[in-house]
C-alpha cells in the first residue's frame, strides 16, 4: 500500500489561502484571490504547489505525482502574481485618513486594473452607447451576459457528518462551525468563512448576495445589470466551487459570462452608473479561472486555447505601454510613475499567463513545451528563478531523467549562492534530498531531510518527507512516531489532508487498532478544520 495522498499534478486545483490582503501596499492589495488560491501556508509531500503568498510572483510550480507512492517533488512555495480583482472591496476594510488622496489612488488604480480590450463587435456597441443623444441603445438579448445560480445551495459539513457515523450524536453536536447563518450578510462575513476554511458556507452566502442583486436560482437568462461587487461575487462563487473540486457546477455557473466579452461587462455600458470609467468589470483572475477551468474538465486542449487569447491581450496591452500610450492604444495623461506601474502589473499578469500555459502543457504531459514554457515564466520572475529552476529539474526526476535534473540543481545552486539567508540554503538541501529519492536512495534522502529539520524544525515538507523515507527503509515504528509528533506539536498547522493520509495508510500497515487510531484523528479535525475538509483522507468511509 503506497503513500500517495492526492497528487494530480496540475489537473489538481490550486490550493485557497488568503482572501483580500491585510496591508495597503499596492503590491499586496494586488494579493489576488485565484493566485492566492494557488498557495497555502502547507508544504506538503502530496500537495507540490503549496505555499506561503506573497506579493508579485508567480504561483509555485505544480508538479504531477506519482500513483501508488509518496511524491518526493514538492515545490518550493513561491508567491502569487499581481493581479488585483478585489484591490475595490479592499477599500471595505483599509480605510485612509485622507479619502481625496484614496480617492485619487484608487482612480488610477481602477484604470490600470480594468483595462482590457474588447473584441470588434463589443467595441462597436461600447461606441454607440458613449455617443448616444437619449434613450438606449438596443443590444440583442443573446449578446448580453444574463447569469443565475444553477442549482440549490451545498450546505453540508462532510467532517460531522462522519461524526455521527463513527462517534454518535453527543460527539458531533460538539462540532461548531460557522456558516451563511452566523456571519454578517457582506464581504465582511465573506472573508470571515473563507479564512476559516468554511468554503461551503461561503460559496452559500455568495449565492445570497447574489439573489439579492438579482442573479439568483432561476435568474440564469433573464435580464440583469452588472456591477464591481457582483463580478466579484460570481468571481469568488466559482473559484471556491473550483476549490471544492465542483467543476461541473462551475462550468454551469460560468456559461452565461461566455467569452467574458459582452459589452454589459464593460463599464462604459453603464455610463450613468460609471460615468468617465472605463474598461472591464471582469477580474484578471476570472479570466484565468474561465481558461484553466476545463483542464479540470478534462479538455486540456481548451484550456490552453483560451490561455492564448488571455495572452495575446495582454501582450499587446503591455506593447502599447511600452510604446507611450494607453493601455487601450490610445494617447496617455499617465504619469511617468503610474505608467512604470502599469508596465509592471501587465508584465506580471502576462507571466501568470505563461505559467498557466506551463501547467496546462504539464498535465498534457508535453514537457519540451512546458519546460520552454516555466523557462519563459523567469523572464517575468527573475526572483523566482531558483524555484522555477527547482520546478523544472523536479519534473525531470517525474519523468526518470536524472542527468538533466542534476544539471537544473547545480544551476539552483550558483543562483542561489549569490542569495543570502536560510532558504536559499534549504532549497539546495531539499533538491539534493529529491536527486536521492529518485534514485531510491531513501538512506541519503533522509540524511539531507534530517539536515534541513536541524536548520529549521518546523518545515513540514522535511518532516513528512523524512517519515516516508524511513518507511521505505523498513522503520515503521520510527516513520509513525515522526508523523505523530509532528501532528501533536501544532495541530493547527499539521492537520493537513496529505500528512493525515499518509498517518491513516501508516495506521493501516501497523495495526488492528487502525479504526480506533483514525477515528481520533477525525475527533482532532473536528475541533480544528472547517466545512471544507477532504474526510477521504482518514480513510474511514
Amino acid at each position: 500500500m503506497g503513500l500517495s495522498p492526492e497528487d494530480r499534478g496540475c489537473s489538481k486545483p490550486p490550493s485557497l489561502s488568503t482572501f483580500f490582503g491585510d496591508t495597503a501596499a499596492s503590491h499586496s492589495l494586488a494579493s489576488d484571490f485565484f493566485d492566492s488560491f494557488t498557495t497555502s501556508a502547507f508544504i506538503s509531500v502530496s500537495n507540490p504547489g503549496a505555499g506561503s503568498p506573497a506579493p508579485a510572483s508567480p504561483p509555485p510550480l505544480a508538479v504531477p505525482g506519482t500513483e501508488g507512492r509518496p511524491n518526493p517533488w514538492p515545490c518550493e512555495a513561491a508567491p502569487p502574481a499581481s493581479p488585483e480583482p478585489f484591490a475595490h472591496i479592499q477599500a471595505v476594510f483599509a480605510g485612509s485618513d485622507d479619502p481625496f488622496a484614496t480617492a485619487l489612488s484608487m482612480s488610477e488604480m481602477d484604470r490600470r486594473n480594468d483595462a482590457w480590450l474588447p473584441g470588434e463587435a463589443t467595441r462597436g456597441v461600447l461606441r454607440a452607447v458613449a455617443t448616444q443623444q437619449r434613450g438606449a441603445v438596443f443590444v440583442d438579448k443573446e449578446n448580453l451576459t444574463m447569469p443565475g445560480l444553477r442549482f440549490d445551495n451545498i450546505q453540508g459539513d462532510a467532517v460531522k457528518d462522519l461524526m455521527l457515523r463513527f462517534l454518535g450524536e453527543k460527539a458531533a453536536a460538539k462540532r461548531q462551525v460557522l456558516n451563511a447563518d452566523s456571519v454578517e450578510q457582506s464581504f465582511v462575513g465573506l472573508k470571515q468563512l473563507i479564512s476559516c476554511r468554511n468554503w461551503r458556507a461561503a460559496v452559500d452566502l455568495c449565492g445570497r448576495l447574489l439573489t439579492a442583486h438579482g442573479q439568483g436560482y432561476g435568474k440564469s437568462g433573464l435580464p440583469t445589470s452588472h456591477t464591481t461587487d457582483s463580478l466579484q461575487l460570481w468571481f469568488v462563487r466559482l473559484a471556491l466551487l473550483v476549490k471544492l473540486g465542483l467543476f461541473q457546477n462551475a462550468e454551469m455557473e460560468f456559461e452565461p459570462f461566455g467569452n467574458l466579452d459582452q459589452p454589459d461587462l464593460y463599464y462604459e455600458y453603464y455610463p450613468h452608473v460609471y460615468p468617465g470609467r472605463r474598461g472591464s468589470m471582469v477580474p484578471f483572475s476570472m479570466r484565468i479561472l474561465h481558461a484553466e477551468l476545463q483542464q479540470y474538465l478534462g479538455n486540456p486542449q481548451e484550456s490552453l486555447d483560451r490561455l492564448h487569447k488571455v495572452k495575446t491581450v495582454c501582450s499587446k496591452i503591455l506593447a502599447n505601454l511600452e510604446q507611450g500610450l494607453a493601455e487601450d492604444g490610445g494617447m496617455s495623461s499617465v504619469t511617468q510613475e503610474g505608467r512604470q506601474a502599469s508596465v509592471r502589473l501587465w508584465r506580471s499578469r502576462l507571466g501568470r499567463v505563461m505559467y498557466s500555459m506551463a501547467n496546462c502543457l504539464l498535465l498534457m504531459k508535453d514537457y519540451v513545451l512546458a519546460v520552454e514554457a516555466y523557462h519563459s515564466v523567469i523572464k517575468y520572475y527573475p526572483e523566482q528563478e531558483p524555484q522555477l529552476l527547482s520546478g523544472i529539474g523536479r519534473i525531470s526526476l517525474q519523468i526518470g531523467d536524472i542527468k538533466t535534473a542534476e544539471k537544473y540543481f547545480q544551476d539552483v545552486e550558483k543562483v542561489t549562492q549569490k542569495l543570502d539567508g536560510l532558504q536559499g540554503k534549504i532549497m539546495v538541501l531539499m533538491n539534493s534530498a529529491f536527486l536521492h529519492l529518485g534514485q531510491n536512495n531513501f538512506a541519503e534522502a533522509h540524511r539531507f531531510f534530517t539536515e534541513i529539520l536541524r536548520m529549521d524544525p518546523t518545515n513540514a515538507v522535511a518532516n513528512n518527507n523524512a517519515a516516508v523515507c524511513l518507511l521505505y527503509l523498513g522503520k515503521l515504528k520510527d516513520s509513525l512516531r515522526q508523523l505523530e509528533a509532528m501532528v501533536q506539536q501544532d495541530p493547527r498547522h499539521y492537520l493537513h489532508e496529505s500528512v493525515l493520509f499518509n498517518l491513516t495508510t501508516m495506521y493501516e500497515l501497523e495495526s488492528s487498532r487502525s479504526m480506533q487510531k483514525k477515528q481520533a484523528l477525525l475527533e482532532a479535525v473536528a475541533g480544528k478544520e472547517g466545512d471544507s475538509f477532504n474526510t477521504q483522507c482518514l480513510k474511514l468511509a
